[in-house]
């Protein structure tokens, strides 16, 4: 009898630490449950703090754009040339119209700029390097152009498009090569975008700016600089203004 006692009490030992285990098991299994909704949010919360840190703190949305201070964003009405010297500039084709109502006689909705071969780029006013991307415009004679965009502030980007007036792909390679900068740059005013790659005759650099929509670029450019671009544009053709309505 003692023995089966011994026998009973051991059986019952047994079935309470199995229940104990079962127990610890089950509640190890909630607690994973728990735990893996909370990791896979701290893990997305880490991603997009990294992602918002990469882009120089800022996001997709222009309304949440902010320089931190590196700059007045308050108004742009200092902006200057894009070139180093003017004797870089080997033509002047057109500047901004609204309408066919101008010397070139069509719309354009920027400024160009005809750089010589490795000639240096400058910024025309600070920013952060938005995108620096390319599009191909099919068959024509000028195929490939590769776009900079960097953002003033809320509302006013500046448009930089290196067309190195060309059929060869490569020349798109090797433009992005010929750039000192990256998407998610800061530049200063005067910093050096890169040097032109100019392939054909009519390569030249469009130059545009965008507040909501493109827009004559004359009232955004210091008076020093407008005097400086003026005297480039007459150099090359005396009776053009900068603006067409």
């Amino acid at each position: 009898m003692a023995g089966r006692a011994r026998f009973e009490l051991w059986t019952s030992s047994m079935s309470i630490k199995g229940q104990v285990f079962e127990h610890a098991l089950l509640r190890k299994r909630i607690m994973r449950k728990e735990t893996c909704p909370i990791l896979v949010l701290l893990i997305v919360i880490i991603a997009v703090v990294v992602l918002y840190m990469q882009s120089g703190g800022n996001s997709n949305d222009p309304s949440l754009f902010d320089n931190e201070g590196r700059y007045d964003s308050s108004n742009l009405n200092y902006m200057g040339v894009i070139y180093t010297d003017q004797a870089d500039i080997l033509g002047w084709s057109g500047g901004y119209s609204e309408s066919d109502n101008c010397p070139w006689g069509a719309v354009h909705n920027g400024l160009d700029f005809g750089f010589n071969n490795e000639s240096i780029v400058i910024a025309a006013a600070p920013g952060f390097v938005e995108e620096i991307s390319w599009t191909d415009t099919g068959p024509a004679d000028n195929v490939y152009m590769i776009h900079v965009s960097i953002r003033f502030n809320e509302t006013i980007q500046i448009g930089y498009v290196f067309e190195p007036w060309t059929t060869d792909s490569s020349g798109v390679d090797r433009q992005i090569e010929m750039l000192d900068i990256e998407e998610g740059d800061w530049v200063a005013k005067g910093d050096t975008l890169g040097e032109f790659l100019k392939l054909g005759i009519s390569a030249h650099i469009h130059f545009a700016v965008y507040d909501g929509e493109a827009t004559c670029p004359q009232p955004f450019f210091s008076d020093e600089a407008y005097i400086e671009i003026m005297s480039l544009v007459h150099s090359y053709q005396p009776t053009w203004n900068l603006c067409y309505p």
